[in-house]
């Protein structure tokens, strides 16, 4: 019995790193135009802290994560988050086969929301789009972490660990 065990769970660690390498393959190397634009022109930018474990069954959390608090920025540091992010998305990341997302922006103009869960510990952003159910996978550095800690930090929202 044990052995069939271990045979199951190795498949699935197997299949479930397959799909995830799947999707990281195929990540995209910039964010679609329609939600740059937003981030540029939007009038407020949520800022969202994440403890990075996901639970489909959690309906309190943010995209399947227990969301730890929010905050929302406007004006210059609405600007300089939007400039870490593109300077973020520029740089060269090395990249892991995980996702743990502990950092959330959502962002609204023209009306659409368009979502993004970044985990800087693997450099991967899921940017939720609303045109599709899957995120577009986007490569990002971590360089934009610590203006987003600082955003968080400075609203005293408990950041995860």
């Amino acid at each position: 019995m044990n052995a069939v065990r271990w045979f199951v769970v190795g498949c699935a660690a197997v299949l479930g790193g397959t799909a995830a390498a799947q999707d990281q393959k195929q990540a995209a190397t910039k964010l679609p135009d329609t939600v740059l634009t937003a981030l540029e022109k939007a009038e407020a930018i949520e800022v969202y802290s994440l403890n990075g474990s996901t639970n489909d069954e959690d309906e309190t959390g943010w995209h399947a994560t227990r969301l730890l608090g929010k905050t929302s920025v406007k004006g210059e540091a609405a600007k300089g988050l939007v400039t870490a992010l593109k300077k973020g998305l520029k740089d060269e990341a090395e990249k892991a086969d995980c996702f743990t997302p502990r950092h959330g922006i959502r962002v609204s103009h023209d009306g659409k929301t368009y979502d993004m869960l970044i985990c800087f510990e693997c450099r991967w952003m899921y940017v939720y789009t609303g045109e599709k159910e899957k995120p577009l996978v986007v490569v990002i550095s971590d360089s934009p972490q610590e203006r987003i800690n600082q955003i968080l930090t400075d609203a005293k929202v408990q950041i995860a660990k």
